[in-house]
This record gives structure tokens, sequence and C-alpha cells, in this order.
């Protein structure tokens, strides 16, 4: 992961954990190691794809694992992500205001300026089959106060799902 940020001119946006964290995860990896995801219990975390991996444009693909492998959440930041991941089946359900106090590190506003002039929503995203191939509506998903607001408004959307939704 700090790999793939090398280079990225969006590498503020991807949050790495680090590596102990990691151990407690369950990390899915291409057999070139370029590409994959790990799941942090139901929550999709680190999906990534090398530039010069063999699997580029698998993002699809790496979701549709995600998915089979449990995952239902997840989030992000307001930008390209959510568009992919809609096409994945997920849904906006809640999203917080960016706050310049929490920017990640090397956080470039400039670089981001086409996403609410840098300063971009965490969306929270929760898995609905009916919406695979959907489309992201940024206008979607409740306002929630703080960051620890999003996970009960995922839960909850979870949780109303049909049990054979899956």
């Amino acid at each position: 992961m700090e790999e793939l940020r090398q280079g990225n001119r969006f590498h503020a946006s991807v949050y790495v954990y680090d590596s102990d964290e990691y151990r407690d995860m369950r990390m899915f990896t291409t057999d070139d190691g370029k590409a994959g995801f790990a799941l942090k219990g139901d929550e999709i975390v680190s999906v990534f794809v090398h530039s010069d991996s063999e699997h580029r444009g698998s993002a699809q693909a790496l979701m549709a694992a995600a998915v089979e492998q449990g995952g239902r959440r997840l989030d992000c930041y307001d930008t390209i992500l959510p568009s992919v991941y809609a096409r994945a089946g997920f849904v906006p359900v809640a999203r917080v205001r960016w706050n310049d106090d929490y920017a990640p590190d090397g956080w470039d506003y400039p670089t981001y300026q086409p996403f609410n002039n840098g300063r971009p929503d965490v969306v929270f995203m929760a898995y609905n089959p009916a919406a695979v191939d959907g489309r992201y509506d940024r206008s979607a998903g409740a306002y929630v106060d703080d960051y620890d607001d999003g996970s009960p408004l995922v839960d909850a959307y979870l949780a109303a799902m049909p049990a054979n939704a899956d």
C-alpha cells in the first residue's frame, strides 16, 4: 500500500493501516501481489491496483471478490471512488462533511479541487445486491455530525436488508 501511494498525486486519500492492524484483517491479493483488498470484519478496506499490474482495470472484479468474501460496507472520500463502488452495488447511506482539522497528512487542496473545492465529504456505503451496476448519486446519504455516527446508519441499512438479498 505504501508503494502504491508513491507517485500517486491522490496519495493523501489512501489510508494505509500499520502492519499490526493488517495482521488482524483478512487480506486478498492477485498472484503478482499488485492488486487486492483487505477485509476488516465486513468492512472493505485498502482496495488497490498498482499501475504496473497486469490486473489494471480490475476494480469491479476486486469488489465482487470482496463481496463474495463477506464485504458489506466501506467508506471513502467523495472523489471518483464512490462511482466505482456504486457499480459494484454499494449505495451511499451516510456522509460527513469535510473538516479541515482532520485532513490527512499531505492533503493538497488544489489536487482535490474538482471535489467540493478540495474538501470532499466522507461517504459511508453499504452493499445492496439490487444496486449492482448502479450509478452514484452524490446527493444520497444522510449527513451526520461526526465520523463515528456514520457506521450505525450503515448497520441499520444492512440489518434492514432482506435475508435472501445476498
